[in-house]
């Protein structure tokens, strides 16, 4: 008779916790060498990929009264998936489609899946084909293969999944990564609340300390297909000064016919076409995400070089979308969520020390190709929204349209108009493929109409955009656009903004005819492999010039190789950027970065970087040592100085800690006559029907996972945890696409058993969607019983409550670990080989224990 020691059964027992229901995949891993591999039946042709071969088990190999007591009925073709419902991962053609329920039934040679009208459409077989050729699809127990000729099911129950290999001429042809839209989640009722707050502390000699602060707020309220969003800041100083700004504020709606969003409130156009504008109002928009894998937003990656700890802002159109506190040197920000396709941004840099540097990146639609027969429209209409008006703002409309005619073209056109016959304007173009790249080129007409004397002006705009990747010289050019514009052209931004000036009057002898406006204007954004040895080079820069003769050409550029020699990092930058004052300084870079100590490919080992500057300020050098800690990498810290001509040296530290539910840090700089200190939190918080959950941070797209009992338990990410109350936020799911969310127990008690550790999802734009991992709590014990001849019970037979639910399973020398929920009042029993029944005589009372685990020795089961 085979044994086991209690150290084997506890990591049974822990196996066993996580995965009850996967009990016969541990059994036939355990047999895995004696296994002998049936042939398997032949497999429909054709096929994708063809089946598992099913295993077939010689319990002689078990060896005497073992082999003969064992149960491996179930085992003998395969691992079968038990009987009734069950959440299967659904794979069709090889792809993970989604998690399903799905039914099995025994047609008294196997367990087959059934299959429903709703899952074929789910899998995406071209169920309108099947209806046309006489098949009825009405049952809910369909056969699939018999459908389907050359179809092939696989269910394994080790894995909980369910693999269909259907013919590509039975499928619809969706792109791939398509979602039903039936299976779109618009969530439940919840609010959510993300925040970024700061506060930094400067002193300087001989003057008095400076305190400021940053607040940053994301509010969401959901009430059934709602979404109501408010994102606002504000910022503070201890001189009095303060500004709040509402950046936006507005309610949307999916519209799933339109493949839109309808939105009211404040917010921005488009600028997929014109420049974006703030407004007021309603708009309805296509919205992209719900097209498979298509064309998406685009926001470009944000690149600069920091001295000390400083705090970088991204601005556009005069509010704040971003602020965050970088260390010393090179930082990149590749997250930002801009309101708008059009519209550059503005970045500026605060050292500690309150040197302050501003610089461009070109932000504007990549060429507008469509697919063809696609097309994208927006359509607005409200108030002008910008805070530099005194006036009462103009009533405006806006109005886009592109259509894909074939693969390679596509025409687009818009209008623009603003109240009292201010503004109007006009807009035609078109873009092309061609094998040399992509090109758009589209011109602008625009009259604009001043109040009282202000004048009449008129003018265009033409614009000629670029994109091309080259895969095989590794050359991507990101954007390259040029623009150029008459004297009499004003955007409707500017139009609004100069009446007013002449109503308010501030021009009150008319508005100049080119007088500092822009001519013409060259962005381009490159990045070019140089091969697997020689690194690679990017380009981001923005030229513009003016009509104004007294206005100087404004340039602004970032230039930088980067290569990779085994360990160490290296490379050299060139940067063009406005210092306080207006004048510009062009600074150049050389940085470099080894591992301390170690191959440097753990997460733990810390990295010294060291970069040298040339700017208008002299030389300079710039050391850091940083890295990070804990068993999750959830602590960084690092240690700077910073060393030049002018005698401004600093030395500086910072750290910080992403815990289950925010993120902490803070930061300190000495330097020469000053010092300054800055910390720094962001997070987030979900009120739902289950109460108030905490998150590490909130993103637009959110679940509220429930695993009642799993405290303890970790979601995605590895540091957010499931609460004391059983609830877990996993952040920035994707809209419209599947997700997949999963749990991990490590951490959560042994008395708590997942009934799954994963779950899918296809959460609509901005929804709360309630995701349940099903749980069973209870005491867990490890019995072992015999039969009332004697014998050991039968190795594989299942043990089963009074309900009849199967709540372990016999091992070796008559061992079973089971989990009961309430161990007063269940009765167990045990059942092999389809007949075989015996009743276990337990006591609870009488278990012992042993590192964890109620033991129960010597029990009886009786035959029955």
């Amino acid at each position: 008779m085979f044994t086991a020691s209690l150290e084997t059964l506890q990591d049974q027992a822990a196996a066993y916790g996580l995965r009850r229901k996967r009990i016969g995949v541990c059994i036939l891993a355990a047999m895995a060498p004696f296994a002998v591999v049936a042939a398997p039946d032949p497999s429909p042709n054709p096929s994708p990929e063809p089946g598992p071969a099913q295993v077939e088990f010689n319990a002689g190999f078990l060896g005497g009264a073992t082999a003969a007591a064992a149960d491996l009925s179930r085992f003998e073709r395969g691992n079968p998936m038990p009987t009734g419902a069950q959440r299967v991962d659904l794979y069709v053609n090889e792809y993970l489609l989604s998690r399903e329920t799905v039914t099995f039934r025994d047609d008294g040679s196997d367990t087959k899946a059934c299959f429903t009208r709703a899952l074929l459409t789910t899998m995406g077989v071209n169920v309108g084909k099947l209806e046309a050729e006489g098949a009825n699809l009405d049952g809910d127990c369909l056969d699939l293969p018999a459908l389907v000729p050359g179809t092939t099911v696989y269910a394994d129950a080790g894995d909980l999944s369910l693999r269909v290999s259907v013919p590509q001429i039975s499928m619809s042809h969706d792109p791939r990564g398509w979602v039903d839209p039936s299976l779109w989640d618009r969530g439940v009722n919840a609010f959510t609340l993300g925040y970024t707050a700061s506060g930094n502390q400067s002193q300087r000699n001989g003057h008095d300390s400076n305190l400021s602060g940053y607040l940053g707020l994301d509010a969401g309220l959901n009430l059934g297909g709602w979404r109501i969003r408010n994102q606002s800041s504000y910022q503070w100083n201890r001189d009095g000064n303060s500004d709040f700004q509402s950046i936006r504020t507005y309610a949307q709606h999916d519209v799933d016919r339109l493949k839109a969003q309808l939105t009211v409130g404040d917010t921005f156009t488009t600028g997929q076409l014109f420049d974006s504008v703030g407004f007021r109002g309603v708009q309805l928009a296509s919205d992209e995400r719900m097209l498979p894998d298509s064309q998406r937003t685009y926001a470009p990656i944000i690149r600069g070089t920091a001295e000390t700890n400083a705090t970088v802002e991204v601005r556009q159109a005069g509010f704040v979308l971003y602020q965050t506190t970088v260390a010393p040197g090179a930082f990149e920000i590749n997250d930002l969520s801009a309101v708008g396709y059009g519209g550059d941004l503005e970045v500026t840099v605060r050292e500690a020390d309150g040197r302050v540097q501003t610089f461009t990146v070109p932000y504007a639609a990549v060429p507008q190709l469509l697919r063809a027969g696609t097309s994208r429209f927006s359509a607005t209409a409200g108030e002008v929204r910008d805070q530099g008006l005194v006036k009462d703002a103009p009533i405006f409309v806006e109005g886009t349209y592109q259509r894909g005619i074939n693969n390679a073209l596509t025409a687009y056109a818009g209008v623009q108009a603003a109240g009292n016959d201010l503004y109007r304007a006009a807009l035609i173009g078109a873009a092309v493929s061609t094998p040399v790249g992509a090109f758009a080129a589209d011109i602008t007409g625009a009259r604009t109409r001043f109040s009282g004397n202000g004048g009449d002006q008129n003018g265009y705009s033409a614009r000629v955009t670029y994109s091309k990747a080259v895969p095989s010289t590794s050359t991507n050019f990101t954007l390259a656009a040029y623009r150029y514009s008459t004297e009499g052209f004003l955007g409707l931004g500017d139009a609004v903004r100069l009446d007013d000036a002449v109503r308010t009057g501030a021009l009150g002898g008319g508005v100049m005819e080119g007088a500092g406006r822009q001519r013409s204007k060259f962005d381009i954004m490159l990045s070019q492999r140089l091969g697997d040895r020689a690194g690679s080079l990017y380009v981001s820069g923005s030229r513009n010039d003016y009509w104004d003769a007294d206005r100087s050409v404004d340039t602004s550029y970032q230039l930088g190789w980067n290569n990779r020699y085994r360990n160490l990092t290296y490379g050299v930058s060139a940067n063009r950027a406005r210092v306080a004052g207006g004048d510009y300084d062009n600074s150049y870079y050389f940085t470099l970065s080894v591992p301390l100590g170690g191959s440097g490919r753990t997460s733990h080992t810390p990295m010294l970087s060291v970069a040298g500057s040339h700017g208008r300020d002299g030389n300079g050098v710039q050391a850091r040592v940083s890295g990070s800690a804990g068993d999750r990498s959830q602590f960084n810290y690092g240690v700077n100085g910073n060393f030049n001509d002018n005698n401004t040296d600093s030395v500086g530290a910072n750290v910080g800690w992403r815990t289950p539910y925010n993120i902490l840090g803070a930061s300190y700089t000495q330097g020469s006559g000053y010092n300054s200190a800055s910390v720094n939190a962001s997070g987030g918080l979900v009120i739902h029907r289950g109460g108030i959950t905490l998150a590490q941070s909130l993103g637009d797209t959110i679940g509220v996972v429930q695993a009642k009992g799993a405290k303890g338990a970790r979601l995605n990410d590895g540091i957010s945890k499931i609460d004391g109350r059983g609830y877990g936020i996993v952040n920035s799911l994707m809209p419209y696409r599947m997700n997949d969310v999963s749990l991990d127990p490590a951490g959560m008690s042994m008395d708590v058993e997942l009934g799954e550790s994963r779950y899918e999802v296809a959460p609509r734009a901005g929804a709360v969607v309630p995701i349940t991992f099903e749980t069973t709590s209870g005491a867990t014990y490890l019995i072992q019983a015999q039969q009332d001849n004697g014998n050991p019970l039968p190795f594989g037979a299942e043990v089963r409550d009074s309900a009849g639910n199967v709540v372990g399973y016999v091992g070796q020398g008559g061992q079973a670990f089971v989990r009961l929920p309430d161990e007063n009042s269940v009765a167990l029993s045990v059942m092999w080989n389809g007949n075989g029944k015996c009743t276990i005589d337990w006591n609870a009372s009488a278990a012992t224990n042993a590192n964890g685990i109620a033991q129960i020795s010597n029990g009886v089961c009786h035959a029955r």
